[in-house]
């Protein structure tokens, strides 16, 4: 006879059985609950009109703050005209708004309208 809280052979399987069931479902819970999807969450893609995509700006640079490094991270800008805009800052003055970007060498309306969203000019 076992003496293990005094169950049967036969309790103690279906009990071991039990937990074995309650182990493979909890791994089961906890594997899927990091799959799924916060419905919350920050969404980059944003819809302008009927099929017109683009992404949505994650963040937003100041011009008369903000070091070269900084405005490499905006889509269109390298390294050559980041350091075309920190020189213009540097020797002309600093920007009054966006628009006075355009004044940069390399940068045309056409560049303008792809990295406005992402420029900001502080009115201090």
């Amino acid at each position: 006879m076992n003496r293990f809280f005094d169950f049967t052979s036969t309790q103690l399987k279906l009990v071991l059985a039990l937990v074995i069931v309650l182990v493979v479902v909890s791994a089961f819970r906890i594997l899927t609950s990091f799959a799924e999807t916060d419905q919350n969450a920050m969404k980059l893609v944003v819809s302008i009109g009927d099929d017109d995509r683009r992404y949505a700006p994650v963040f937003i640079v100041d011009l008369n703050l903000s070091p070269a490094d900084s405005l490499e991270l905006i889509p269109g800008i390298g390294p050559v005209l980041a350091t075309r805009i920190v020189h213009f800052r540097d020797s002309v003055g600093r920007f009054e708004s966006i628009d006075d970007i355009i004044k940069v060498h390399g940068i045309g309306r056409k560049t303008f309208g792809k990295i406005k969203d992402y420029l900001k000019v502080r009115p201090w």
